[in-house]
């Protein structure tokens, strides 16, 4: 969930010292298509496309709906189709936009659902769900007039006053998002300054950043060399700068949405059906002031695109919004390469999340994440690589001390990120420390051990003791190691030498958040 309302007092600040500036960074700026007549022929480039945005006005039925709202959210609509058509094409994905059901030549197809409850049932907080429950029982009832996944569901202000709009929920989650509507939410008042110029800003812009989270994409920061021209990232801070500045899509948004569904010109039956994408070696150096990032994957569904993001101090909350990142394509069938050089970043200080993406043909994106920091202003990036693992056919598990029904320590031998090892959380509570004990089937010599952790990351295992044996009796401890906290990479621990060994114990001694219990998604040796 993207939360919007909390950015608002931070947008008018800004927007204080900019309302004078107009948009330029497309072929018509916002500013020139809201002085148009309003009745003027849309010629509508994506009419064909074969899956369109559902738009859907979601009334409380306590709260009256905004006059005009079907003429104004049409034109702020076909608007933002365009600026996501220019920049589409800008970063060379020709002139792609998101399908709008249109009624005539000015309005597009906005479908009318009354609520069977008041406003107090939909909250800002939370109050999604029970909106959404009621949107997918009115396409299950019309499932003609369902032309995709994705839903931009747009709610009126709870507040009467003009100057104060707010209640509903809005913000990004899954292929739905929400936004509200009010009086002053019509785009000839982009740019005009005043209190009404800014609030339309605010509103307007967010709806369209909400937008962008509905139709798959993540939050960014427009790259530091490219900000001069291309201005405020959309899925940045774009929200506070819509209409009045500079305001694009960054490479990797437009990635993005390359391959989301009311992108597309062509029909699928396995639109976000479940897709992954595994890393099998990446290298990462630092040359020239750029770090390069270069690696081989598989997939079980093509891949179109790889995205890169450097997300700074990713767990203090700033989500993602400070994250530079680049865009590119495979390199033959299964290669790619990022070149990151260090004039775009903001910041080379702390520490980073890098977060690799790949933008599967359905729809689908499957991430990847290493972490690294800066050290006088250079970065360390020796845990991030992948090395190409021992297989571990034959492998087995002889002991643990405990595991959750369902999530045995088997789980960490097959490879799959989906399945775990838990020891017992939602009966008995074993305390740290915890095990599992693995027989790789003969000796081998090994100089290091790899470690992969689900997405939740609550309880993952902290602080581990390594020990090794040749006949799974004796054990000696070779090993101690704090494991990154991160989740999709492998987590690797060189160990002081190689060693030949047959038996390998991990103990965990502590967790992520000082639970009792630990888990682990996957376990190998290098």
């Amino acid at each position: 969930m993207r939360k919007f309302l909390n950015l608002i007092v931070a947008s008018l600040a800004l927007l204080t010292a900019s309302c004078s500036k107009t948009l330029i960074n497309t072929t018509e700026s916002v500013g020139t298509l809201k002085a148009k007549n309003s009745t003027a022929t849309v010629i509508n480039e994506w009419n064909s496309n074969p899956y369109k945005l559902n738009v859907i006005y979601f009334v409380p039925n306590d709260v009256d709906s905004i006059p005009n709202f079907r003429k104004r959210l049409s034109r702020i609509l076909l608007d933002a189709q365009n600026m996501f058509a220019n920049n589409m094409d800008r970063e060379g994905f020709g002139r792609k936009s998101f399908g709008l059901d249109l009624v005539n030549d000015t309005l597009i197809n906005i479908h009318y659902i009354t609520g069977q409850f008041g406003k107090a049932t939909y909250p800002y907080s939370g109050g999604n769900g029970a909106v959404k429950t009621e949107v997918d029982a009115y396409f299950g009832q019309n499932p003609s007039a369902k032309k995709s996944e994705h839903n931009l569901i747009i709610i009126p202000t709870y507040n009467t006053d003009p100057a104060n709009p707010g209640g509903p929920p809005f913000y990004g989650t899954g292929t739905s998002c929400y936004a509200l509507d009010y009086v002053n939410l019509d785009a000839k008042n982009l740019g005009i300054g005043g209190d009404i110029g800014w609030k339309a800003t605010v509103w307007i812009g967010g709806m369209i950043h909400e937008l962008g989270h509905g139709l798959n994409a993540s939050h960014n920061r427009m790259n530091k060399t490219l900000a001069p021209t291309l201005g405020t990232a959309l899925m940045g801070s774009g929200n506070s700068t819509y209409g009045i500045s500079t305001t694009s899509l960054t490479s990797s948004t437009a990635a993005t949405f390359n391959n989301s569904q009311v992108f597309s010109s062509v029909t699928r039956s396995d639109w976000y059906a479940s897709a992954s994408a595994e890393i099998i070696s990446l290298s990462s150096s630092f040359t020239n002031n750029t770090i390069i990032i270069s690696g081989k994957f598989t997939a079980n569904k093509p891949v179109n695109d790889i995205v890169v993001w450097h997300d700074r101090e990713p767990f203090g909350g700033n989500n993602d919004y400070d994250a530079v990142h680049w865009a590119t394509k495979i390199i033959g069938q299964d290669s790619f390469r990022f070149e990151c050089p260090l004039a775009d970043f903001y910041d080379l200080t702390g520490n980073y999340e890098m977060r690799i993406g790949f933008m599967h043909i359905n729809g689908v994106r499957t991430t990847t994440r290493y972490a690294y920091n800066f050290t006088n202003n250079i970065p360390d990036l020796s845990k991030v690589v992948t090395y190409k693992l021992l297989p571990t056919t034959g492998w087995s598990i002889v002991g643990s001390d405990s595991n959750e029904p369902g999530s045995t320590a088997s789980n960490v031998l097959d490879m799959n990120r989906s399945t775990v090892w838990h020891t017992p959380w939602s009966s008995t509570q074993t305390p740290q420390p915890h095990f599992f004990s693995v027989n790789m089937g003969d000796l081998r010599t090994i100089k290091g051990l790899a470690f992969r952790n689900r997405d939740n990351l609550n309880g993952a295992m902290k602080d581990v003791n390594i020990y090794s044996s040749v006949n799974g009796t004796t054990w000696t401890l070779i090993k101690t190691a704090q494991l990154t906290k991160v989740s999709g990479s492998w987590i690797n621990v060189d160990l002081n030498e190689s060693i030949s060994t047959r038996y390998l114990k991990i103990e965990s001694t502590s967790s992520w958040g000082d639970f009792f219990y630990s888990h682990l998604a996957d376990f190998g040796a290098y």
